[in-house]
């Protein structure tokens, strides 16, 4: 009787043994699963991440595109005003011209005075607007003559003046924002000749 208890026994370990080693390999199987699952996640994270970060990528250049459009098209616009009043401005520099040939014409002839001052009022607001547009006049009074603002129309030779020095303003000239809108008609001083060139 003991060996058949000995024998149940061993049968019964034996049994339990063979269930310990199947546990075991799925348990093995289950966890092979599980790092094949998660292995795969991690590829499908990685892709997603790597998508993420392309597109915030694209997001960050079109989004500088964006900002580099909106400056060019705000210094278009800019340049396009500066290019409209540049030339009103040009078409009205003949009639300030002609009020100061009336000024000086009407104070050498001695006409009303009333009627001066009216003209005159009128040629200072005609500056004053200008002035606020950013137009001035160029200075040419005992200034050297530079071609950049200056237009020579004639030479003199005036021993009593330096070389190259204006003489005589013909016709004013005007600057708009810092760039030459007109450049000033002027007569100037050439004591020596043989530098003409």
């Amino acid at each position: 009787m003991e060996k058949k208890e000995e024998l149940a026994q061993a049968m019964h370990e034996n049994q339990q043994t063979g269930e310990s080693v199947n546990l075991q390999i799925s348990l093995q199987e289950e966890v092979e699963k599980l790092k094949t699952a998660l292995e795969e996640e991690k590829r499908r994270v990685s892709e997603k991440e790597q998508l993420i970060s392309e597109y915030l990528n694209d997001l960050k250049r079109v989004k500088a595109d964006f900002d580099n459009f909106r400056k060019r098209e705000m210094l278009y616009r800019q340049q396009f005003v500066k290019t409209a009043n540049r030339d009103l401005i040009l078409k009205v520099l003949p009639i300030i011209d002609d009020l100061e040939k009336a000024l000086f014409e009407g104070q050498k002839n001695e006409v009303d005075t009333t009627f001066l001052q009216g003209v005159e009022l009128i040629y200072r607001k005609f500056l004053s607007i200008l002035e606020k547009e950013g137009v001035r006049p160029i200075e040419t009074k005992g200034q050297k003559f530079d071609p950049k603002y200056h237009e020579a129309v004639a030479t003199v030779s005036l021993p009593d003046h330096e070389d190259f020095v204006i003489v005589e303003e013909v016709r004013k000239g005007y600057l708009y924002h810092d760039e030459v809108l007109r450049p000033a008609q002027v007569k100037v001083n050439r004591i020596s000749q043989e530098k003409m060139a």
